[in-house]
């Protein structure tokens, strides 16, 4: 009886453990810079990652996870920024860890929809200047399409406080309006992230 007792004690503490919330850390990101804030303090309450079997993500890591965000590192100077109370989540291609935009070098940060596909994003893609896009799947094709909008034009997210870097992303949503690109994405890219190319 004493046998049975004990176990269903271990059993009740490891199901409490696997149920247990995770709590906030204190830590607010005020600028992209700030999830390096994050990175440093190593809290993770998520430890599991979905890879959607895709397996460009199954080297993914949690680096951090509370009850506000989630930091996700591919290995390619790339990080995912889940916003938990925002419902989003978006990544950044960047060469320095402070998501400093150096002239001439590649920077980019996706707005992904719940399978890590990036459906928007704010990058330079041949070009000198940073354009919006809209990136669309259909039916084994890629859709490019470029905001004509005057506030889309060159968009510097460094220098750009995190509100209103999340502000943007509803307006990339939901204002700015598109024109169809003749230039697209490799159709490899129709079900592996983009974002997974990584920086030269």
């Amino acid at each position: 009886m004493i046998r049975y007792s004990l176990i269903a004690i271990f059993l009740f503490f490891c199901s409490s453990k696997e149920t247990e919330k995770c709590i906030d850390r204190g830590i607010k990101v005020e600028y992209l810079g700030d999830i390096d804030k994050l990175i440093k303090d190593g809290y993770k309450c998520e430890t599991k990652f979905n890879h959607f079997n895709i397996e460009e993500l199954k080297n993914c890591k949690i680096l951090f996870s509370d009850q506000n965000y989630k930091i996700v590192y591919n290995g390619y100077k790339t990080r995912l920024l889940f916003d938990k109370k925002e419902n989003l989540i978006i990544a950044i291609n960047s060469i320095t860890p402070h998501f400093k935009i150096i002239k001439d070098r590649p920077f980019s940060l996706y707005i992904l929809n719940e399978k890590l596909m990036p459906v928007y994003a704010i990058a330079r893609f041949g070009e000198s200047n940073f354009s919006v896009f809209r990136i669309e799947y259909l039916n084994g094709k890629i859709i490019l399409s470029k905001a004509i909008d005057e506030e889309s034009k060159n968009i510097n997210v460094c220098n750009m406080k995190y509100t209103q870097i999340v502000d943007l992303t509803k307006k990339i949503k939901y204002k700015f309006s598109y024109k169809k690109e003749r230039q697209t994405l490799d159709n490899y890219f129709y079900k592996v992230p983009f974002w997974t190319e990584g920086l030269d």
